[in-house]
């Protein structure tokens, strides 16, 4: 199975995630599940879409490097979560 790391944000009744490793991939909800299952949806989505058009699609970037890189902002409160596809 693979999986993408998704990067969660919000508060109250509003909440997404988006999916650096699929440009344009993102998620939303009233609740962080609801995000996350949106964000799914979107991925796999997404990637039926490249399979079609025949483009590659990208390789799962690890929570550390997405750290490493800036990507996540911790002081913004954002969290990684696990978007799975398949």
């Amino acid at each position: 199975m693979t999986h993408y790391v998704g990067i969660l944000h919000g508060a109250d009744d509003v909440w997404g995630v988006r999916v650096p490793d699929l440009p344009g991939c993102h998620g939303g909800g009233a609740s962080p599940e609801e995000a996350i299952a949106d964000a799914t949806s979107a991925t796999r989505e997404w990637i039926e879409a490249r399979i079609a058009k025949h483009l590659p699609i990208p390789n799962p970037t690890t929570v550390a490097d997405l750290l490493r890189s800036g990507e996540i902002d911790r002081p913004g409160r954002e969290s990684a979560v696990i978007v799975r596809h398949r």
